[in-house]
């Protein structure tokens, strides 16, 4: 009988999705913000607002995104942290490193809805 393999094979779609989701669900979060150039790690996509990079230890996530007027911005990056490294262990399994928040900038929802969606 076969065992079952450690490894599990995520679409890159699927985990910005996950990640994209985790961070907009914070509340004080107006938006994902743009991963500065010569960023981009695994995913290799400015656009998602997030670089992901993975080593033998795990995971390491910078969070890039716009907060809304009037929140605490020390909350909001807390609750990005604790609601991204939440995904990552709880609905993939994977262990955590780091999970860093920049806020880029103070501002409303965009009106043309999130940049990140992908079709």
């Amino acid at each position: 009988m076969a065992q079952p393999s450690e490894n599990m094979t995520v679409a890159p779609h699927v985990l910005i999705d996950l990640i994209s989701a985790a961070v907009r669900a914070v509340p004080g979060v107006a938006r994902l913000g743009t991963v500065p150039h010569g960023r981009e790690g695994v995913l290799r996509d400015r656009r998602v607002g997030f670089d992901l990079r993975t080593d033998p230890e795990g995971v390491s996530v910078d969070c890039y995104l716009v907060a809304l007027p009037d929140t605490s911005l020390l909350e909001v990056g807390v609750a990005v942290q604790a609601s991204v490294a939440a995904v990552l262990r709880e609905l993939l399994g994977v262990a955590v490193r780091e999970v860093n928040v920049s806020i880029q900038d103070v501002g409303a929802h965009s009106p043309a809805g999130d940049r990140t969606k992908h079709g």
